[in-house]
């Protein structure tokens, strides 16, 4: 005898007639998630890390060849490096697109070798060391190659050059806080040998920043490398000449300008401040600046 069904009590859902679901198990895919991530963030570590040695170790012996091998370098001011690797400034005058690589090897190795955080970053052009990104010419597509996985190992930065753009200053201040980073105050390669102007990007650097700022004064590359060459030139003789620490407190401590151009005028003032020392720093150069005209001190 079939007992009948109880009526339901009122306000009450009625019961789901629908079967229980199966239950679905994802503890284990959620448990693969973590060990995947994981397991990417070391295989990028490792790919990040053999991409740095290739890099390095065919920089460095590249430079140490070209630089101490095929031409002569001679360095003087040694004991005006700093033991320190966070918010220091090399200020070089600009001959050659090696300028950089020169001085790295003059003034860091073989201590980066065995160092590799005193490593410079270098603030270099991106249309000479990255390509230009708008460009379809293969010139173009081989340099965003090489600025890819070859100068981004050596810790070259991309810089655009463009007047009166001091938004990127605000990046090379982040690069400053823990690093050593290399700049050219005058911005462009010299065309006739002379020191040009500064400009005022790494006057802002420096005044925002307030950096150990060390002036360095380079003969010699702009006859390995200069503009216009395409093959480095050998047997020749560079000269590297690294100043102590500038004081420019009391050009820092004056007021900032309010008038945009005003303040581009400062910042150029601080970066030519940084270049009159450079300057000086050579013997030959500063005596040849000081001869006066028509004295046989140099081409009319």
């Amino acid at each position: 005898m079939t007992t009948p069904a109880s009526p339901p009590t009122p306000g009450a859902e009625p019961p789901d007639a629908s079967p229980a679901a199966p239950e679905v198990r994802t503890s284990g895919k959620r448990s693969l998630a973590p060990a995947v991530q994981s397991a990417s963030k070391v295989w990028r570590k490792v790919v990040g890390g053999i991409g740095f040695s290739l890099a390095f170790g065919a920089a460095t012996a590249g430079s140490i060849l070209l630089f101490r091998m095929l031409n002569r370098t001679r360095v003087h001011g040694l004991r005006n490096i700093p033991s320190r690797h966070d918010n220091v400034l090399y200020c070089l005058n600009h001959n050659s697109i090696l300028d950089n690589f020169a001085f790295e090897v003059a003034a860091y190795i073989p201590k980066i070798l065995f160092r590799p955080r005193y490593l410079p970053i270098s603030l270099a052009d991106r249309k000479n060391f990255f390509g230009d990104p708008d460009s379809r010419k293969f010139k173009d597509q081989v340099l965003r190659l090489l600025g890819r996985h070859f100068f981004r190992h050596l810790k070259a930065h991309p810089v655009d050059r463009r007047s009166g753009d001091l938004e990127q200053v605000d990046q090379w201040i982040e690069l400053l806080k823990e690093n050593i980073v290399i700049v050219f105050p005058e911005g462009t390669r010299t065309r006739t040998g002379e020191i040009g102007p500064g400009k005022p990007g790494v006057g802002k650097l420096i005044h925002d920043a307030r950096p150990t700022v060390i002036p360095v004064h380079m003969t010699g590359t702009g006859e390995v490398l200069g503009v216009g060459m395409r093959i480095p030139d050998v047997f020749k003789t560079i000269e590297v000449f690294i100043g102590e620490p500038m004081d420019l407190q009391a050009l820092l401590a004056r007021p900032l300008p309010q008038d945009r151009k005003e303040q581009l005028a400062f910042y150029a003032e601080i970066s030519d401040a940084v270049l009159a020392v450079i300057r000086d720093l050579n013997p030959a150069f500063k005596k040849e600046s000081s001869e006066p005209a028509g004295s046989g001190g140099g081409d009319s």
